[in-house]
């Protein structure tokens, strides 16, 4: 489809007019949309994964400690999972649930305290952001918690014994049990950023298909060069991870 014009109609169905590359050459060099949008989530995901990579270890870290309620505090993390697609999804987008400057009255607090608007900006953009990244960390955090509950804990009181504090039994046993699943995370979190409904080259997509203009070939051709932006961003990410050793010892 991406190498031909595609249109339906009625009573003659699926049309298909070969253009060879035109598509991808429209994309690439007339069209400035796809590729504005990709570049940006390429950026963009080479700097969040790392940060919800760690900020998932932390947080399992912080979840396996023998704490009260600590059920409650797992499913907190999870709850996201379960709402984060679907039309509650869409829904908490569009009013604004997941974006504190849509909440005239929080912001009006906010200033009340600090009368910088700048530095008013500066910390609800940086709170939305800390938002949405613990957002995308439920599903990485029940891989590294469950990595982690398999851990006897005759190692760490071995390790304890033996003078080990809390800090090195971290890097000398927590991290290297858990350090494989980091590569599974990092492909889980790429698909997932590229496939996340709020996406905007999802957008694009699928306004191409309905676009008189582009239609179904044109919306292939982007599908086509998104998978490959994706391959691309896991490779880097999990040669990245792959290609450091722990020691144990």
């Amino acid at each position: 489809m991406s190498f031909n014009n595609v249109s339906f109609g009625s009573r003659s169905g699926w049309r298909y007019n070969w253009v060879g590359l035109e598509n991808y050459q429209r994309i690439l060099f007339e069209d400035v949309d796809f590729v504005i949008a990709a570049q940006n989530f390429f950026v963009s995901t080479l700097l969040y994964v790392p940060v919800i990579i760690a900020l998932s270890v932390i947080i399992a870290v912080l979840l396996n400690q023998k704490i009260k309620g600590k059920s409650f505090f797992r499913l907190l993390f999870f709850l996201p999972v379960i709402i984060m697609s679907g039309e509650l999804m869409e829904n908490i987008s569009s009013y604004g649930g997941m974006a504190i400057s849509a909440n005239r009255l929080l912001l009006d607090v906010i200033y009340t305290i600090i009368p910088s608007q700048n530095v008013v900006l500066w910390i609800v953009s940086l709170f939305e952001l800390i938002v949405q990244l613990m957002w995308y960390s439920a599903v990485p955090i029940l891989i590294f918690l469950a990595a982690l509950q398999k851990v006897g804990k005759d190692m760490y009181e071995a390790a304890s014994i033996d003078g080990a504090s809390p800090w090195s039994a971290f890097w000398k046993i927590t991290l290297p049990t858990i350090y494989p699943l980091v590569s599974v995370c990092v492909v889980f979190v790429v698909v997932f950023l590229a496939n996340f409904e709020l996406n905007p080259i999802i957008g694009i997509i699928l306004e191409s298909t309905y676009e008189g203009s582009r239609r179904e070939g044109y919306a292939s051709a982007i599908s086509i060069l998104y998978t490959f932006v994706q391959i691309l961003l896991i490779s880097i990410l999990y040669y990245a991870t792959r290609s450091r050793k722990i020691s144990v010892r």
